[in-house]
């Protein structure tokens, strides 16, 4: 039987209520599951850890005062699309990203290349400090073998589609391959699950979310779906039926109490549609960078305004050319000054000083407390860390407690990126921090050598082998587009 690991250190991120802090603790983990964790002031932790250091019951891990934290939750990705970076030149040329460029391309994958590019993009994610990721593609179990072959957890959403896009000839085969997923033991005792993944609606007919909403009833799962991302798809929703996208949904009663719906972008909602999601099931994600590609930021403003809980993801590297969730932190903190930035007001800069002037500067007043709020390291923490990792009904994750899947990172807080190490929270959630890991351990299972991560991971057989299949594919598909 495999021994028990304890991991010690003085400097943990625990959650108290609602609140992130960070304090002594020592971690129990087995298998892939956290068993336990015990909370110490400082003297206490000194007077029980060479206790505990002496069990001979668990295999010690002391990481003395590095921070150790829950690993990041990508609730948004397409790892398999990492192989855009090699055909995205005329992307200036498209109307819609989605439609013109991506289903061209996605048309000549087989399973196999999916295979080979899903592992490029887990391991990216991997490296950006993601343990867990909400993928939505084609050839849903091939992006499930590459996740158990990286380590990575994932829930895996095969696309489904039945009107127009590359997956109507799959649609009958992802459908099932979502419920195979799901009952595969393998799969679970890795950390991997599934849910339906939608593409968009208005990809999918009436026939086929009616069989998603019950499938998701009967299975217990959610629905990941790309929900208002395009004027073209409120256009098509509108002109079938006269309601907005939400709205459709809603109809359908894909909002359904039972059902907890993970609704991608939202950049094209009204105030009615706040009223149809307003309910601890539902979650939108925002993919700020993405959105600024292939349309413009949804106005979080109005989402945190409505009470609307969401969550933060990358979305593909094709879109924003990056797995990196600490750079969507930022721009959220941010995203408050956009509101001011090219409105009428601004016309204070040539010396219109008067009635205009003073209300420009409540609205600055205004916006500042947005950015206070937005900025938060507990409110933008939550959105990549037990938020999204809470949101599937069939584990938790993203948050360093009982019972959830021990994924966890090991910070070098004497890395410049940690200096001066005074609020490491706010490293953690403003900062460029990738650098700094120490180590990961996913699923129960470290991944690298400590102090040397990245290293040690770009120089294993595993991914030596990986990066060269996946050039050989990259290279056959780009003669076939």
């Amino acid at each position: 039987m495999l021994k028990k690991m304890l991991l010690l250190s003085s400097q943990v991120l625990l959650r108290e209520n609602s609140e992130f802090i960070i304090c002594p603790a020592f971690i129990e983990i087995s298998g892939i599951h956290i068993t336990k964790v015990k909370k110490h002031t400082l003297k206490s932790y000194q007077e029980h850890k060479e206790k505990e250091k002496k069990n001979t019951d668990h295999e010690i891990h002391d990481f003395g005062d590095r921070l150790i934290s829950p690993s990041f939750v990508n609730c948004h990705t397409h790892i398999a699309m990492c192989f855009f970076r090699a055909i995205l030149s005329n992307r200036c040329q498209t109307k819609n990203l989605v439609e013109d460029l991506f289903f061209k391309a996605e048309s000549h994958l087989t399973a196999s290349d999916v295979h080979a590019f899903a592992r490029m993009g887990a391991y990216e994610n991997i490296l950006n400090g993601n343990a867990l990721i909400w993928d939505h593609y084609y050839h849903g179990n091939s992006v499930a073998q590459a996740c158990l072959e990286t380590g990575i957890s994932a829930v895996i959403s095969p696309t489904l589609q039945d009107l127009s896009g590359p997956g109507v000839e799959l649609c009958e085969h992802s459908f099932q391959e979502t419920l195979a997923i799901s009952e595969n033991s393998q799969y679970s005792n890795a950390g991997i699950f599934s849910a339906f993944g939608p593409h968009a609606t208005d990809s999918v007919s009436e026939n086929l979310w009616a069989r998603i909403r019950q499938a998701a009833l009967a299975h217990n799962l959610p629905i990941h779906s790309h929900v208002a991302q395009s004027y073209e798809e409120v256009k098509r929703i509108y002109s079938r039926y006269k309601l907005t996208p939400i709205g459709f949904l809603h109809k359908l009663k894909i909002f359904d109490e039972n059902i907890n719906s993970l609704l991608v972008h939202g950049i094209y909602l009204n105030k009615s549609d706040f009223k149809k999601i307003d309910a601890q099931n539902c979650a939108l994600v925002f993919c700020p960078f993405s959105q600024m590609i292939f349309q413009f930021p949804a106005n979080i403003l109005e989402w945190e305004k409505h009470d609307t809980q969401w969550f933060i993801g990358t979305d593909c590297v094709a879109s924003n050319d990056s797995m990196n969730v600490q750079k969507e932190l930022r721009f959220v903190g941010g995203f408050p000054s956009l509101n001011n930035t090219f409105c009428k007001y601004t016309n204070i800069l040539n010396k219109k000083f008067g009635k205009e002037n003073n209300l420009f500067i409540k609205n600055r007043m205004r916006t500042k407390i947005l950015e206070d709020k937005f900025s938060n390291t507990n409110f933008l923490l939550k959105k990549v860390l037990n938020g999204p990792g809470n949101f599937h009904p069939r584990f938790q994750a993203g948050s360093i407690e009982n019972n959830t899947l021990a994924n966890i990172t090991v910070w070098e807080t004497n890395h410049p990126c940690f200096w001066p190490p005074s609020d490491l929270l706010r490293s953690l959630s403003m900062g460029d921090t990738t650098g700094a890991i120490h180590n990961m351990c996913i699923n129960g299972t470290w991944h690298g050598k400590n102090g040397e991560f990245t290293q040690s991971i770009l120089e294993s057989h595993k991914y030596k082998e990986s990066l060269k299949e996946a050039n050989e594919r990259l290279r056959l598909l780009i003669k076939k587009i």
